[in-house]
C-alpha cells in the first residue's frame, strides 16, 4: 500500500513539475519570442499528388505584431466558402492559380485580391476561383489545371507568377523534364513522404489546438518542420543531380554535336523549367477554349532593386518570353510604383507578403486589365 502511495506521489510530483515547467516555457516564449500560430494548414491531395490548403477548414493564422487573418477553404482546398456544386451554377469562371500571394497569406478572405477582383466585377454570373497554395510553383499550376482546373470549365485562367516559383520548380515535385519533354512523375516524393503524417495532424483536434494556441508548441513545431523539410529537399536535390548526370554525355564539349551543347546551355538556365511549364500551361488552357494570362508579382527584393536601378531582370526576361510565345503578360510593378514607397505601403515588414492595401491595388489592376480586354464589364 505504501509503495502504491509513493508511486502515486512521485507521479503527481512529476506531472506538477512538468506542468509548471511547460507553463513557464510558454510564458517566456510568448512574451520574449512570440511565434506564428495556426492550425495545420497543409494537406496531401492524392488526386493532385501534392500539398494543398486543408480542405473544409475554417481557421486563422496569427503572426504577432504583423498580422492576424481568418480563412476558409472549400472541399478541394481552394480559398472559398463555395463548394464544387456551387461552381456548376456559375457560367463564367476565372481560375486564379499561384502561391501564397494568390491565396492571400496575411489578409482575410474578403481582402484577398481574388475576392476584390470578384467584387469589382460585381456580377452573380461571374466567379473568381482562388486556387492559391503556399510554396507552389509553375509546375503546380500546370498540374492543378490538368487535374482539377479543366473540370471547372473556366473562361479565363490567370497564373500569378511570383519570383521564387523558379526555385520551387527545381524540386521536380510533379514533373521531370527529359530530352526537352515534360514527363509526369509517378509520385511526388517531395510531398508523399510527409503525406500520411500531415493528413493525420490536419485531422487531429488536439494537435491543431496546441498548434493554434501555444507559442511554445509553435516554436518546437517550426524547428522540427525546418529540419524535416531541409532533409527532404536535400534528398530530392541529390536525386535531381543524379538524374542530370545520367542525361549528360561524357563526350568533351568540343566534340559534342551543336544541338547537345545548346540543349545543355538551355537546361542550365534558371528559367528553363519555368518557361517549359508556362508554355505547356498556356497551350493547354488555350486548347480548352479559355483565355490565358500571366501576372508577375514582384518580390520585395525586386522592388528594392527597381527603386535603385529602374529595372527587374526577371520582369524583363519573362516579358520577352511571353511576347515571343503570344502569352498575355502583365506585371504589377508599374501599378505598385504609383506609390512613392510601395515596399512600405503594400508589403508586410516580416514575411513580405502583400498587406490589405497591396491586395486592393492588385485586385483593381487585374480588373482594369480584364475590363480593357473586354473579358468583364
Amino acid at each position: 500500500m505504501n509503495f502504491i502511495k509513493n508511486v502515486f506521489k512521485n507521479l503527481l510530483a512529476f506531472c506538477v513539475s512538468m506542468s509548471v515547467g511547460l507553463l513557464i516555457g510558454e510564458f517566456v516564449v510568448r512574451v520574449f519570442f512570440p511565434q506564428v500560430t495556426s492550425p495545420v494548414q497543409f494537406f496531401y491531395d492524392a488526386k493532385l499528388g501534392g500539398m494543398i490548403p486543408v480542405p473544409n477548414q475554417k481557421g486563422f493564422k496569427n503572426h504577432p505584431n504583423v498580422y492576424h487573418y481568418d480563412y476558409q477553404n472549400n472541399e478541394v482546398g481552394m480559398r472559398d466558402t463555395r463548394q464544387l456544386l456551387d461552381y456548376q451554377g456559375i457560367p463564367f469562371k476565372i481560375l486564379s492559380i499561384g502561391d501564397s500571394f494568390t491565396y492571400g497569406w496575411g489578409v482575410n478572405d474578403e481582402e484577398s485580391f481574388c475576392k476584390i477582383l470578384e467584387k469589382n466585377i460585381h456580377q452573380d454570373s461571374v466567379a473568381v476561383l482562388n486556387a492559391g497554395a503556399s510554396g507552389a510553383g509553375t509546375d503546380y499550376a500546370l498540374k492543378f489545371f490538368r487535374v482539377r482546373g479543366k473540370d471547372f470549365s473556366p473562361k479565363v485562367v490567370i497564373y500569378y507568377y511570383y519570383e521564387n516559383d523558379q526555385f520551387d520548380n527545381q524540386d521536380n515535385r510533379y514533373f521531370t523534364v527529359k530530352n526537352d519533354s515534360i514527363i509526369t512523375n509517378d509520385s511526388n516524393e517531395f510531398a508523399s513522404i510527409n503525406a500520411i503524417q500531415k493528413n493525420k495532424l490536419a485531422n487531429s483536434l488536439i494537435y491543431n489546438w496546441f498548434s493554434a494556441h501555444s507559442h511554445l508548441f509553435g516554436m518546437i513545431r517550426t524547428q522540427v518542420g525546418v529540419f524535416w523539410n531541409n532533409k527532404i529537399k536535400k534528398e530530392n536535390e541529390a536525386k535531381v543531380i543524379a538524374e542530370n548526370r545520367k542525361q549528360a554525355t561524357n563526350q568533351p564539349v568540343e566534340t559534342q554535336p551543336e544541338k547537345v551543347i545548346e540543349a545543355k546551355k538551355t537546361y542550365q538556365s534558371p528559367y528553363y523549367l519555368t518557361y517549359k511549364y508556362i508554355k505547356a500551361l498556356s497551350d493547354e488552357v488555350k486548347s480548352s477554349g479559355a483565355k490565358f494570362y500571366i501576372f508577375h508579382i514582384p518580390s520585395h527584393h525586386s522592388i528594392g532593386d527597381y527603386q535603385k536601378f529602374k529595372r527587374m531582370d526577371q520582369n524583363d526576361s519573362l516579358s520577352i518570353f511571353c511576347l515571343k510565345n503570344q502569352i498575355n503578360y502583365h506585371s504589377f510593378t508599374q501599378t505598385l510604383f504609383k506609390n512613392k514607397d510601395p515596399l512600405k505601403s503594400y508589403y508586410f515588414p516580416v514575411d513580405f507578403h502583400w498587406n490589405k492595401a497591396g491586395h486592393q491595388v492588385a485586385g483593381e489592376y487585374v480588373y482594369e486589365v480584364l475590363k480593357k480586354d473586354k473579358i468583364v464589364k
